[in-house]
């Protein structure tokens, strides 16, 4: 008999900070019902498909989380004993895909196991949520577990505070649908994140990012939380044309081709969805019928 251990929790999709949140940006984040995780009780479900989130893998992680003192915040023992009684992540959130599946895991343990989830404190949560995913990436913002958790839309502003927001509904303008694309193969962050910031170190590299990239990232923001598609058109062309001269190894060699006929027909205009190198690339087109016949041969996701 299959049971469950707390509430299904969802993917996410980073739709605006992409590196350049790592140099101060804005960033905006948005929960992903398609795809999701939940933690079970079955000893019978683990297989190969799902090693990432047995139970020995899980046991794994329980080591991590004891050796870096986090007992103080979780309930370890009691983690170890329902490990011990099946516990596994039923998941069907890609790996590597840019969706946060870590950042669902850590949500969800954190909700099973935290010896007081009741603060309301975004930024308490954050740092807690930061110290858990660390497993994963080496380092982490924490802001994956925490859209997950909390399955809202986070805001990090200007002044670099969180908010949880409201996305905005349609509006009589000019309409703009989002998609993702599948590239077919796994990305892995680290590497993308220690490439980006050797290059980060050459000033003139450094005053594209502060000057160029970080601007038309927080204007997109804006544009987006204000509904004003007829310019946010125009500003997701400008990061899609600099993210493609300028971040270009984090854009797998199976979707350049499309990336670039996006910029030169206008139909749509691609961007990274997290770190890149793989998994899934946002599209955002005011002319998705088109779009879709130029990404005939790609699989799309619908937002």
């Amino acid at each position: 008999m299959i049971e469950d251990k707390g509430p299904v929790f969802n993917s996410k999709i980073l739709l605006f900070g992409e590196y350049s949140l790592m140099k101060g940006s804005m960033a905006l984040s948005i929960p992903y019902e398609k795809f999701n995780g939940q933690l079970k009780f079955d000893s019978k479900s683990y297989n190969e498909k799902s090693k990432h989130f047995s139970v020995d893998y899980l046991g794994e992680y329980l080591d991590f989380l004891e050796v870096n003192n986090l007992g103080e915040i979780l309930d370890l023992p009691t983690f170890k004993s329902d490990l011990e009684h099946g516990l596994y992540f039923k998941c069907n959130i890609p790996i590597s895909y840019g969706l946060g599946s870590s950042g669902a895991i850590v949500a969800a343990i954190y909700n099973a196991y935290s010896l007081s989830n009741e603060s309301n404190n975004l930024e308490e949560l954050k740092s807690i949520f930061s110290r858990m995913e660390s497993y994963y990436h080496g380092e982490s913002s924490g802001l994956d577990p925490l859209v997950s958790f909390l399955n809202s839309s986070i805001l990090i502003t200007e002044d670099n505070n969180l908010k949880t927001i409201s996305l905005p509904k349609e509006t009589d303008q000019k309409s703009l649908d989002m998609f993702l694309i599948d590239t077919k193969s796994s990305g892995e962050t680290q590497p993308l994140v220690n490439w980006f910031l050797k290059e980060y170190e050459d000033i003139n590299y450094r005053h594209k990012i502060q000057n160029q990239l970080v601007p038309i990232n927080n204007k997109c923001i804006v544009n987006f939380l204000d509904g004003n598609h007829e310019a946010l058109i125009k500003d997701l062309r400008t990061l899609s044309e600099f993210t493609f001269e300028n971040l270009n190894p984090m854009i797998p060699a199976s979707i350049k081709s499309i990336w670039k006929k996006g910029l030169e027909t206008g139909n749509y205009s691609l961007k990274l969805c997290g770190s890149g190198g793989g998994g899934m690339m946002l599209g955002f087109s005011d002319n998705l019928k088109n779009a879709k016949h130029e990404l005939q041969d790609y699989k799309i996701h619908s937002l």
